[in-house]
């Protein structure tokens, strides 16, 4: 018993260390960019040996292809929780644009880090070639975000006649777009800038409002009875 819960404390630890040289790249790549980030820079911030990092990463584009996993991964088990579940597709919709908010927020330099990595290609070091990494996970969010439209088309939420592919690729133009203009200079809360513009400009351009008429009137007629 002594010998395993030794065993969980080690796992522990290992498991705080991880996180606490995680943060620190975080914060040290978004301060002084990737290409002018070094190991040493790492160790300084977290207080740990080289060594130590090593151990756990073999080089610094180890490191940083851990944290685009890192950030995307959320996103597209978000996307697929919204996809499979059972509820209906209003709703669906209304509890994924307020999760996806709180997920975006709290991966603020994250996201700034894949959006840079999106755009770093060295063909000197094909370790270092995150665009292509970046570009696979943008493609599983496509792949989600068109999975989703057509839930809504199928539920006729959403106008059957909007083309899918091109509207998911709007969706995630639009949240790049907001990463790379936040990159130069503060902006309004995302919310602000996307989700309030979302329901009243461009949803209604995109719900079949006759479909969230008759959806009303069911819900009032409830009411009464």
């Amino acid at each position: 018993m002594k010998q395993k819960t030794m065993g969980i404390r080690r796992n522990l630890k290992e498991t705080e260390r991880r996180e606490e040289i995680i943060n620190s790249a975080i914060k040290v790549f978004s301060l002084k960019g990737y290409d002018h980030s070094s190991m040493n820079d790492l160790a300084a911030d977290t207080g740990y040996s080289k060594a130590l990092i090593y151990w756990y990463w073999e080089n610094k584009a180890a490191l940083f292809n851990d944290l685009i996993d890192r950030c995307m991964v959320p996103y597209c088990e978000l996307l697929q929780e919204t996809i499979d579940s059972k509820d209906s597709f209003d709703k669906k919709l209304i509890r994924f644009l307020g999760d996806f908010v709180d997920l975006f927020n709290r991966q603020n330099l994250l996201n700034r880090l894949v959006h840079f990595g999106s755009l770093h290609n060295n063909t000197n070091k094909p370790s270092e070639n995150f665009k292509d990494k970046v570009n696979g996970y943008y493609k599983q969010v496509l792949n989600y975000l068109e999975a989703f439209i057509r839930q809504g088309k199928n539920s006729s939420y959403v106008k059957a006649e909007l083309e899918t592919s091109s509207l998911a690729l709007l969706l995630l133009l639009s949240v790049e777009g907001y990463i790379y203009m936040s990159m130069l200079e503060k902006r309004m809360p995302i919310e602000q800038v996307l989700i309030e513009n979302l329901s009243k400009y461009f949803m209604p351009g995109v719900v079949n409002t006759r479909t969230i008429s008759s959806s009303k009137k069911r819900k009032i007629s409830g009411k009464k009875h």
